[in-house]
Formats: C-alpha cells, structure tokens, sequence
C-alpha cells in the first residue's frame, strides 16, 4: 500500500498545547513511534489508534493514554499526573477510540523526564487543543492510515478551513474502502447533498461554485449496504481586492529596539529604508510591558519615561527623548502614517521584575486563580507560577481610568495616526477573582435571574491540574468580555469626540492573538457582534459563543485589526488568517501580522507575505528589530507576493 509505506517513512509527532499560547504558539513534541500497530511489550513506544484499529484499545495497568475527540481536544487522559509526582497508576482500561478522533498510548521500561508515559502524562489535559506533526507540517489522523475493514475513509487534499479568492474552488481527494466490501458496494461520494463524480481509483476532483462570505462544505460518502463517512470543509470567499496598494505595516517595539533608536539620526534612517522597501505605516510601541512611556508629554498620568528604567550594567541609559515626536515628524516628512501602540493593561515585566507603577498600585494587580497555588487566590506576583507579564484588573476603576488617561495624553498631545490597543485583556483565564471582581459578577448574574452559590467554583474549579467548569461559566466568559469590551467602546468614544473636535482623523485598532478559538480564556472578544458558531469550525469549545458572549464581539469600535499568525508552518498561518476572516466577517480591513524572526530568507518571506496579502487586507511585520532590509526589499517587492 503506497499510503502505509509513506506514513512507515514519515517522521510522525504529537505536540501538547502550549503552557501560554499568548507567549509562544508551539508545545512540546514527542514522537510517535507507529500507527495502528501494537509494539514489542519491552520496547518503549507512544502509538496512535484510530477507528482502523477497532472501537477500543487496551491500555496497559502502568500505561498513560490520552483520548483526542473531534478536532483534537483532549477528552480524557488515563494515569495523568502532575510534573515531579508519578501517577496513581490505574488499569488496565479498556479505552474507547471516539469515531471522529483518535488514541495516543505510552509505553515504557521506566518513567522518567523525557519518556513517552512522562510526556503524555504531564504534557496533556482534558479540554487541551493538541496538534499532530507528519515531517513537521501539521496534519490530522486522517490520513495516518487506510481504511479498516468494514470502514470507509475520505482522504481530501483541502485543508479543512481555508480562504478562497475566486467564486469557486475545486473540492478533491479519494475514498478508501477496507476490507469486506465487494465492486459494488463503491461508496457515492456526495458535496452538500449533490452527487460527484469519483473514477476508478475513488478519486474525485470537483469544480463548486461559492457564495462571497463563509461556506460550510459536507463532503459524505456511502455504499449501498449503509457504510458511510463524511468530512466537513469551512471555506471564506473574499473577491480579490483590487486596490493598487495595501497597508504593511512596521511594528516597532519598545524594548527590542531602545538601544538603537536613541537619536533622531537613527529614527530617519530606519524609517527612510521602510519607506523604500514598502512599508506604508509604522506602530510604535509607546507604552511597553513594564509600563514606561516613549513620549514626554503625560500631563494626565506622569507615567514615567523610558529614561527612568532601572537597567543592568550593560545597558546604556536612554536619553530624555520624546521618541513619539521624534517618528511623528520624520515620519510624516516621507508620507508614512505612525500609530501609537501602548501595552493597556500590561504593567510590568515578571522575568526582569521591572514595574514603572505597579508598585505604587498593588490593589491594581489581577488576582488570580491557579492549580499551581492549590486554588488559593492570590495577587499574580504572588502566585508560585506568575507568568511573564504582570497585568492590572481590567474591572478596576482606576486602573481603567488611568490607562484611558494615558491615551488621551497621546491623542491630544500628539499628531498621531491611530492608537493601537495591545494587550487589552486578561493574562489568562486564570485572573481576575478578586473581591471586586466577584462583587461585579454577582451584580451581572442578578440581572440574569441567577445567583452565585460557591465561589469560585461555580466558574471553575481543578482536580489536580485540571480545569473542571462550574454551572456560570459560560456566563463568566461573557461577562469578562463585556467588561473589556466596554474599555474599547469607551476609547472609541473618547477618539470620536477627539476628531470631532479637532477635525482630526485619529484611527482606533488593535493588535491581538489570531488565536480566536481560545481567545475567550483572555476575556477579548474581537470577533463581529454578528458572528454564529458553527460546529464544522471544530473550536475548542463551542459552548462558549452563547448569545451573551457573542453580543460583546468589539471589532464594531475599531477602524482596523491586526491579528499575529505566528505560526510555524504556512498551512497553520493561512489557516488563522481565515479563522480571522471568519470571526471579524470583513467588517473592518484584517491585517496579518508574520514575525520576522527566523525568517529573514526571501523564499520564505514571499510564502507568508503572499498568503497576507491574498487572504487578507494587508500586512503587519513584526518587529523591527529582525529586519533584513536587503531582504525585505526583494520580498515585498516581489511579484510572487502580489494578489
């Protein structure tokens, strides 16, 4: 079978979900030594089953299993345990293989750090979103083996969610057909109810015809003697867009690029070589995450300067510049737009311990709620595992306040383009439980005919490391959006009077992860108000999008979004690019951000730079600080990146 031996050569990997996906996008991996074939008792193995195997696999009594349901959540994990602790070793299970997913097993002589059982133990989670590898590419189990007997697999080239340019796109791939199936028994293959044709080999290749906007494509196939399969495609069609340029924007952050933008000299010649190379608008970090300002004009928050860090020995002291003047005037002498980002409820940096004003606030610190601390509440920087930022409570009055102070400043005292809202959420779905939080909360569930009994395990509660949901969590993911989304629609706001005022025609957007299956865990709803949750889409939890949720989607106060498809592979970038499509629904121009780093070859560039400019509306590089200007020029001006 030409299938098997190509699977049999390919370096196959199964990949956890990242401890922080708003720090990095990848997990750690572990290989996957067969599929569908039980190894030696002795040999150290993790091996894949799917529904080829039979509805059950035997997990052995000292064995880790992870169970993976429809699209690769984690449904249940056998003998998991936390990192230093070894499990209560359960079994033997029997554990089912769910239809639409997918069984990893482990095996080995001893448990320790590096080995399969250790790796499936403390790496998984029920309700984790997890990824499988073939020869790094991401892939699904689909097409890890041929169909068992009795069994019917469609295998289709598409990737199952993509954006589409033209008012048509060809749906192909192939039906297999296990054992126990006779000639005329070949399956009908059927897209959306409407027979295709399939040759002799079950392969299919057919031109459909889409409506502009979201698709939902089933593609089903079934014999007469009532076997059947079916697989699911999401398709975003957007014409082409004929405008002669699109928006590529710089990102210029704050910390990564103080050492060398101390004078004036050096801002015109960065942004003199952006300018050439394409680049159309800069967004300049003016507040970074510990908290101190590239602007000198604070007369609302007398926030410090960047001046004023604490530094190590071997850094320089950055001079009593107004670095936000300084792009304003160089950069609109050559025609380039320079909008403000600030870091809105970012407050300092955990890894370095630097806080420009934390210190003076600690009532404004997020509470947050770990497995990690037992369940005790506690201040983030308190916590046994407190992460790299340290964030204020977005539910705070003051520390709203002052960071709606802090914009303002810039709006008003600065000939800005835009403001760009970055981090404008929750660390994590850990924060805020704090009293006032809680206090809120019960006001919000009161209005809804609800009341709060445990606190706070009517929101969630852990069994160990896990996350088991309480009976208002749904209302509390809604809940935390409002308020979030109320701090936006009050920048909007404040910005629309601004240019009322002034004449002024001051742009609001944001930058956010892309992400937005999993976005809800940071309270930032930046989907259309409009958007509907459909099944095919395969989140991770589509309970999550209720009719409260869905209503504080915010991307009806903003001007345009940024969204980070940093992923490692072009299939994953384009992937989110469309999920991106899917939930702002075209309402505002969608801009790709692509991180430069490790990036810096022009073939690569012209993959990525071409896939943002043909599934969205332009392009966001990030940052300035990994720029090749030589390849840059090549890559943006190449025809392989046009429409």
């Amino acid at each position: 079978m030409e299938l098997k031996s190509e699977i049999k050569s390919a370096h196959l990997q199964v990949e956890a979900a990242p401890e922080d996906i708003t720090i990095t996008l990848e997990g750690l991996r572990h290989t996957i030594t067969s599929v569908d074939a039980m190894p030696e008792e002795n040999e150290e193995w993790l091996v894949l089953f799917t529904s080829a195997w039979g509805k059950t696999v035997h997990v052995p009594a000292n064995g880790v299993a992870v169970q993976v349901g429809a699209g690769n959540v984690v449904t249940r994990v056998i003998n998991e345990a936390p990192v230093g602790i070894a499990p209560e070793w359960s079994g033997p299970t029997e554990l089912d293989i769910p239809a639409k997913g997918y069984v990893l097993v482990a095996r080995d002589g001893l448990y320790s750090s590096g080995s399969s059982r250790y790796f499936l133990a403390t790496c998984f989670r029920k309700g984790d979103r997890i990824r499988l590898r073939r020869n790094g590419s991401v892939t699904d189990h689909y097409g890890l083996g041929e169909a068992g007997e009795g069994e019917i697999r469609i295998f289709l080239h598409n990737p199952s969610i993509y954006t589409e340019t033209e008012t048509f796109t060809f749906i192909s791939g192939r039906v297999s057909v296990g054992s126990g199936h006779t000639g005329a028994d070949n399956p009908i293959v059927t897209i959306n109810g409407e027979t295709i044709a399939v040759d002799e080999q079950g392969s299919f290749n057919h031109r459909l015809e889409l409506a502009q906007g979201l698709n939902y494509l089933d593609v089903e196939a079934k014999t007469s003697i009532g076997a059947g399969a079916a697989q699911s495609l999401v398709i975003f069609a957007r014409p082409q867009d004929t405008k002669p340029q699109k928006r590529i924007v710089l990102w210029v952050d704050q910390r990564a690029n103080s050492g060398r933008l101390r004078t004036r000299e050096a801002v015109r010649e960065l942004l003199k070589r952006a300018e050439h190379a394409g680049v159309t608008d800069i967004a300049l970090d003016v507040k970074g995450v510990e908290g101190y300002v590239s602007y000198l004009k604070n007369p609302l928050t007398k926030r410090p300067h960047l001046s004023a860090r604490q530094i190590s020995d071997k850094e320089a002291v950055f001079p009593q510049l107004d670095l936000l003047q300084v792009f304003i005037e160089e950069g609109h002498a050559i025609g380039l737009g320079i909008h403000a980002s600030m870091n809105i409820f970012a407050e300092g940096s955990v890894v370095r311990g630097e806080y420009a004003i934390l210190d003076e606030h600690p009532d404004w610190e997020e509470t947050v709620y770990k497995h990690q601390d037992a369940g005790v509440l506690l201040r983030q920087r308190e916590s046994s595992s407190p992460g790299a930022v340290a964030f204020v409570n977005p539910m705070h009055d003051e520390a709203r306040a002052y960071q709606m102070a802090g914009i303002r400043e810039v709006v008003e005292g600065y000939e800005v383009d835009g403001i760009i809202l970055d981090r404008g959420r929750y660390d994590n779905e850990t924060a805020d439980f704090s009293p006032l939080t809680r206090k809120r909360f019960e006001a919000y569930l009161a209005n809804r005919g609800k009341q709060l009994l445990h606190w706070p395990d009517d929101v969630f509660r852990y069994e160990g490391n896990t996350r088991v949901d309480g009976p208002l969590v749904l209302d509390w993911w809604a809940f935390r959006a409002e308020w979030i989304t109320g701090f936006v629609a009050d920048v909007k706001n404040m910005i629309v009077e601004h240019n009322s005022q002034t004449g002024g025609d001051v742009l609001l957007s944001a930058y956010v992860g892309s992400w937005y299956d999993t976005y809800y865990n940071n309270g930032a709803n930046w989907a259309t108000h409009g958007f509907q949750y459909d099944n095919r889409l395969q989140f991770q939890d589509g309970s999550i999008y209720t009719e409260d949720y869905v209503s504080t989607g915010y991307i009806r106060h903003l001007d345009f979004l940024m969204i980070g498809t940093y992923q490692d592979t072009l299939a994953e970038v384009e992937k989110y690019m469309t999920i991106g499509n899917i939930a702002t629904g075209g309402e505002v121009p969608l801009y790709a951000g692509i991180a430069l780093s490790g990036m810096n070859n022009e073939a690569r560039q012209n993959e990525v730079f071409g896939a943002a400019f043909r599934n969205t509306d332009g392009l966001m590089l990030f940052d300035a600080s990994h720029v090749d200007w030589d390849v840059i020029d090549g890559s943006l001006k190449s025809k392989s990146v046009s429409i």
